[in-house]
């Protein structure tokens, strides 16, 4: 029995708010679990107070630097050797840098695997080719340097410190393959059924995200934009946070009712109402986009984009896919006013839901990562 360990923040495993993260974080754990001949535990590490770190994050420079490792490793690495840990789990790239005092104590004994969400360079630079806001010049210079700093770390820690990297899409992997990753799986988002009892309300949609997440705001208002040009709009439901983004829509356009954010009994309350989920991702930003698995697991009707079923694989069922903010909206305005079609589409999503790859498929794609 190999020991290993799922080294992690806290709240990637436990908050009241169940978000991308967290979903991702704890199909990890699941997955690992279900590995026969490995015994798992956690070991939680914070983030960091150092005062410079801090200020390198608050100046948006900062490089993979969200933990304190000279303060956390000493009692990381005791762990390691009091446990006889064979093989170290590092939740999510912001962790990379623990790789490094690992290898140097451990060598090739203990194997040490990313378990990726996404790379920072990845959503880093949508944020640089497509800013929210105008920046200067000096603002601008500072963020290329960044890029290139981030970049140069993902693929130095890839190359010298871990033994595996298991990316959340397949475009990801190929992107670790191009780093220089030595062993790098595609893990496709664990498919299950935990259907809604649905009373879906003709013309009722809605969006669930993070709304300070550059491709989400973006692909939403691509959305909205198309619907506000129909002369017939929908009723769209809007949950997410910050609230002065939800807040800001709500005044901006008139149909939308901004719901703020949910804790999950309220959010499975609210969407069973929904005719249509949308998931309006109109760029391969970093990891993939979990809210879909979500959304499948309670069976709804969903409409979504190409870029937004990165990191998915299933045998049957179909969603309805449109390829740009015009034709979803026009997909939307035809199909959720008709019970017949919403009913036909919920039956989709729930096929899909049942043909997800096999538990031990998905065990076998992290375990190509250590062997």
């Amino acid at each position: 029995m190999k020991k290993a360990v799922f080294l992690t923040h806290p709240h990637s495993l436990q908050s009241e708010i169940t978000g991308g993260v967290q979903l991702c974080s704890q199909e990890f754990v699941h997955v690992i679990q279900g590995i026969e001949e490995i015994s798992l535990e956690n070991y939680f590490i914070p983030y960091t107070k150092n005062f410079y770190q801090r200020f390198l994050i608050k100046m948006g420079m900062e490089n993979y630097s969200h933990f304190n490792i000279r303060k956390e490793k000493k009692a990381l690495l005791h762990f390691i050797s009091d446990r006889a840990i064979d093989i170290v789990f590092i939740n999510m790239a912001s962790g990379v840098r623990f790789a490094k005092p690992i290898r140097e104590k451990f060598g090739e004994r203990v194997r040490i695997v990313l378990l990726s969400h996404g790379n920072h360079s990845g959503d880093f630079l949508h944020l640089l080719t497509k800013p929210i806001e105008k920046k200067w010049m000096l603002r601008k210079w500072l963020d290329r340097l960044r890029l290139g700093n981030l970049i140069a770390t993902e693929s130095d820690f890839r190359v010298r410190w871990l033994d595996g990297v298991v990316a959340l899409s397949e475009t990801e992997k190929q992107i670790e393959n191009w780093y220089g990753a030595k062993l790098v799986s595609f893990l496709p988002r664990r498919l299950y059924s935990d259907f809604l009892e649905l009373h879906p309300m003709p013309g009722r949609i809605g969006f669930v995200g993070r709304l300070d997440h550059p491709p989400n705001i973006q692909g939403l208002m691509l959305l909205l934009e198309a619907f506000s040009s129909l002369e017939k709009k929908p009723e769209f439901r809007l949950v997410g946070a910050p609230n002065k983004y939800g807040e800001a829509l709500q005044k901006q356009f008139s149909f939308i009712s901004y719901l703020g954010e949910l804790s999950d009994r309220q959010l499975e309350e609210e969407l069973c109402s929904w005719a249509f989920f949308t998931n309006p991702v109109w760029w391969y930003s970093t990891g993939s986009s979990t809210k879909l698995a979500r959304a499948i697991s309670w069976g709804l009707p969903i409409v979504t984009s190409p870029a937004g079923m990165r990191g998915y694989e299933w045998k049957a069922g179909s969603l309805l896919v449109a390829e740009s903010p015009t034709s979803m909206a026009q997909l939307v305005m035809k199909e959720a006013w008709d019970l017949g079609q919403i009913n036909y589409w919920m039956e989709q999503t729930r096929l899909v839901a049942a043909s997800g790859l096999e538990e031990k498929t998905l065990s076998d794609r992290i375990r190509y990562t250590f062997q």
